[in-house]
């Protein structure tokens, strides 16, 4: 039920994995120029201008968890009828989008900062944003429909 303000924070989350899985996350460029880390939800690609060669290696695993994290969020806006099943699936999906958002820190500064001059330490792209805005959309998501629950069990104690 779209009308409900839950699912309008529920279509967020799905629009934040969007804008992770279209946008580079993180990027970082020399002082010279001549070489450039990119983290993006498909791949953590180094370029090195003056040999004209590029490492890349793969980071499907976070596409696939923004796939899921959409995947939970739009069947979770389904689910209206049964709430409290619609609050596990918003911590389940809280756990999904936080599991992306440490594996990102993780390639970031394990992977990502150490490739060349370590004094620069890159920075946070639009597809970063996405996420965070993702989780603290679903965080607020969950308030909305633990409200609803709470609403309606009082009146059901009022009958």
């Amino acid at each position: 039920m779209i009308q409900r303000i839950q699912s309008v924070f529920l279509l967020l989350v799905i629009l934040g994995m969007g804008v992770a899985c279209s946008f580079p996350i993180w990027e970082k460029s020399s002082a010279t120029l001549n070489e450039k880390a990119s983290l993006s939800a498909m791949s953590l690609q180094h370029f090195k201008a003056d040999v004209a060669q590029s490492d890349s290696q793969t980071t499907i695993y976070l596409l696939i968890l923004a796939i899921v994290a959409s995947g939970v969020a739009a069947f979770s806006i389904s689910q209206y009828k049964k709430r409290v099943f619609q609050m596990t699936l918003g911590v389940i999906n809280s756990v999904v989008i936080a599991a992306m958002l440490g594996l990102s820190f993780y390639l970031v500064f394990v992977k990502g900062i150490p490739l060349f001059d370590s004094q620069s330490q890159g920075s946070y792209e639009i597809g970063f944003y996405g996420l965070a805005i993702a989780l603290l959309a679903n965080m607020i998501a969950n308030r909305f429909i633990r409200r609803d629950e709470m609403l309606v069990r009082s009146a059901d104690r009022m009958r």
